[in-house]
């Protein structure tokens, strides 16, 4: 495996370089956007993480550029994940707020590696979630707290849920893709999808 790491921080840099090598793989870093752009022309890489702050390139740019190449992307950011950063253009395959351990980064770089890897679709009422391309079918882009909700929902089940703004931002996505599908809390079942007017 191969990991693009891009943040200002060049002691960070160097910090999770070391400890993303031993545990996880091959890691190449970069401390400004420009050199992020350079990096992902020129080399193929498994997966991005890349720090909301970086320097010289908007970071919108750069997910931009990293989606073009098909490498999946976790973005670090000092703002709360709310439906805003959830529902924002393009889009990371996962937002990690800091702090953060190393322990949160290496589960968000395995789930969205396994996501991207997914082959089969769930179906959420009239909406086809693709999880590999991180997308409803024929809408936009998704996290990967997004998929895992929907997945868990198409298999009838309502764990994971948790965030109202994770639930906000697929309702959103959801009618944009054109689907009729929504997803609303029922008391005493919780959270579950509906379809048309029920």
């Amino acid at each position: 495996m191969k990991i693009l790491f891009a943040a200002p921080d060049r002691d960070l840099l160097e910090c999770y370089k070391k400890i993303l090598e031993e545990d996880i793989g091959e890691t190449a870093t970069a401390f400004d956007g420009t050199q992020v752009m350079t990096l992902l022309s020129n080399e193929n890489f498994d997966v991005l993480i890349l720090d909301r702050d970086i320097p010289r390139v908007d970071y919108r740019t750069v997910l931009e550029r990293a989606e073009s190449r098909k490498v999946p992307s976790v973005v670090l950011t000092d703002e709360p994940v709310g439906s805003a950063l959830m529902t924002s253009e393009p889009l990371p395959c996962a937002w990690l707020p800091h702090p953060f351990t190393h322990g949160m980064l290496e589960d968000a770089l395995r789930g969205v590696l396994e996501t991207a890897a997914t082959e089969e679709n769930a179906v959420l009422g009239d909406a086809v979630i693709n999880p590999g391309s991180f997308r409803i079918e024929g809408g936009p882009r998704l996290t990967l707290d997004e998929i895992n909700v929907l997945k868990a929902l198409a298999s009838g089940g309502v764990s994971g849920i948790e965030s109202p703004a994770c639930v906000a931002s697929i309702n959103i996505k959801l009618n944009r893709s054109g689907s009729k599908t929504r997803i609303k809390y029922a008391a005493g079942k919780g959270f579950e999808a509906v379809t048309g007017d029920e």
